[in-house]
């Protein structure tokens, strides 16, 4: 007759949880289970921690895309015990943060001299019209080259801006 033993030691997959980098991320608080007899270690790679008590622990994590792991294991009477993972990942911001003006001037006294669109998803536009009170095509780009108005006479222009997956249209207006 054969035995069979199996040993089973606590392990816990505690959780998963997303982020993007829109915006800056809050601080997250995480706990386990308390038992007075143990000893916790956390151990929480790339981030910074804000707090830290016994089975809580408080963590600004990094605008940077990735994945972390935060672990904590415990001891008991010098035991090694029980120990939780978490995995936090941190994704690229899915929309772009443009800011399109809706006046310049170029008249040489270089402030706000050309029409260009700024923010940190500036680089992703794929083309730039611009059309006159007629409808006419008087400004064309694939990217973010900014119209200088040469030769456009003072007046209200509408613009139509595409990304990858956005499509923007407005009014700029042209002064002089």
């Amino acid at each position: 007759m054969r035995w069979i033993f199996l040993l089973l030691f606590p392990f816990n997959l505690l959780a998963q949880e997303t982020y993007d980098n829109c915006f800056d991320i809050l601080p997250q608080n995480y706990q386990v289970e308390y038992d007075a007899d143990k000893s916790y270690y956390w151990n929480v790679p790339n981030a910074d921690i804000i707090s830290y008590n016994n089975n809580s622990i408080t963590i600004q994590w990094p605008d940077s895309v990735g994945t972390y792991i935060i672990s904590v294991y415990t001891t008991r009477f010098s035991c090694e015990g029980d120990t939780s993972y978490h995995e936090v990942r941190i994704e690229e911001c899915p929309y772009l943060h443009l800011y399109v003006p809706n006046a310049f001037s170029p008249n040489g006294d270089n402030h706000n001299e050309t029409f260009y669109v700024h923010g940190t998803g500036a680089d992703e536009i794929k083309s730039m019209r611009i059309f006159n009170r007629w409808g006419q095509v008087i400004y064309e780009t694939n990217d973010n080259t900014p119209w200088d108005g040469k030769d456009c006479p003072i007046g209200i222009y509408t613009y139509s801006i595409r990304t990858h997956n956005q499509h923007y249209t407005g009014h700029i207006s042209l002064l002089r």
